[in-house]
């Protein structure tokens, strides 16, 4: 369905929990939102009202949903590139631009950023079709395999929250490149980590950026599950943490809101990957920030001047809600505020099944252990197959 507006129409491509967020954001803006969802996309759509249902896999879909919106924009990265060039071309700003988008493809992102001189771990780019790929791949596990005998391999493509993410031996990757169909591959040392952290960055096409305080990450099996802010790092490292951010920034002229992936290994700052974005890591902004990821990302696009992003709170944890085989957390939200009433609940719509993330809790306060225990609280609450509204 189509909905008349009289103020600046955002589009946005695809219909999960992202785009459910920006539409929370834009109220208060007065900015309109139009979502092009897919069939089997939750979260926007129940929120959402003026939504086309199409793919966007399907270029003709995006071409003219493109015609009703001023600005187009991205719930996700995997869209197709041919449709946007079209549309690039037409009154319709595209924003992140396909530059930015681009960058979500591990083996591009690697060398540019390598020619770029910023910091990377040693790689390399493996095509599977090569005659010579399994050579390649034994020469640089004999190089930068660990003490354990692992490297890591990434598809430069299509991969996400530890899927497309392999860990393997010499011995293990004859058979492996053997059975492996699909897009290049980027083979690194598997790292030793002390930490992980994020940069969340927003740039306007007038070029003003902004740069929120350095969040830390912490995974389970390739998911994020926790995020603190701050960061519990030096301000030395923190101040090299934000210029990386700049610097990508700049160099890809970003439009929007998009998130820095590092890893700090042995004291040292590495680039794991970008998110050309809002990210899962910036959920944590809606209450920490002055103001949110998502509120920054259409004042971005839409070349409005950027907010501040300082903390309102000395101390924020955010706890992602990964679905299970039974339950839903939809009918927990009672029993969660009972346990930990000053979290902030953030439920995406989604029907929960295992390791799929629904939702998230937040909460702000003095302490980041305070905040870590009440926040991991809420989430349990939520997870919990007792307590539920209706008992």
């Amino acid at each position: 369905m189509t909905q008349a507006s009289a103020g600046p129409v955002v589009g946005i491509v695809g219909g999960g929990q992202l785009a459910r967020m920006l539409a929370e954001a834009a109220t208060p803006l007065g900015i309109h939102l139009r979502v092009l969802a897919a069939p089997h996309d939750e979260g926007a759509v129940e929120v959402i009202p003026d939504f086309t249902l199409g793919s966007p896999d399907d270029a003709s879909a995006i071409i003219e949903f493109a015609k009703t919106v001023d600005v187009l924009s991205f719930d996700h990265e995997n869209v197709d590139h041919d449709a946007l060039s079209q549309v690039e071309l037409t009154d319709t700003a595209v924003r992140p631009g396909l530059g930015l988008l681009k960058i979500a493809d591990k083996a591009h992102q690697r060398s540019m950023f390598s020619q770029a001189g910023l910091p990377v771990p040693e790689f390399l780019v493996l095509d599977p079709d090569q005659d010579d790929a399994l050579d390649q791949a034994l020469r640089f596990s004999a190089k930068h395999a660990d003490d354990e005998g692992l490297i890591v391999l990434k598809a430069s493509r299509g991969g996400y929250d530890g899927r497309g993410v392999w860990m393997l031996r010499s011995e293990d990757l004859e058979a492996f490149l053997a059975e492996y169909s699909g897009a290049p591959l980027v083979l690194e040392p598997k790292l030793p980590l002390d930490l992980e952290l994020a940069v969340l960055v927003a740039r306007n096409p007038s070029g003003e950026v902004a740069v929120w305080p350095v969040l830390e990450t912490v995974q389970v099996d390739g998911m994020c599950a926790e995020v603190f802010l701050p960061a519990r790092i030096s301000e030395d490292l923190a101040a090299q943490a934000e210029q990386i951010g700049r610097q990508i920034a700049e160099l890809l002229e970003a439009v929007g809101v998009f998130a820095v992936e590092l890893f700090v290994s042995s004291g040292e700052l590495l680039i794991n990957e970008i998110a050309p974005r809002v990210h899962n890591s910036g959920h944590v902004t809606i209450e920490a920030s002055a103001t949110s990821q998502f509120s920054q990302h259409l004042r971005a696009i839409l070349d409005w001047p950027l907010g501040p992003t300082h903390s309102l709170q000395p101390a924020a944890v955010m706890v992602n809600v990964v679905g299970a085989e039974t339950g839903d957390p939809r009918d927990h939200q009672a029993a969660a505020l009972r346990a930990v009433p000053e979290a902030h609940l953030h439920l995406y719509g989604k029907a929960s099944r295992p390791a799929r993330k629904i939702g998230h809790v937040t909460v702000t306060g003095e302490s980041l252990e305070q905040c870590r225990t009440s926040a991991a609280l809420a989430a349990a609450a939520l997870s919990s197959q007792e307590g539920s509204l209706h008992d």
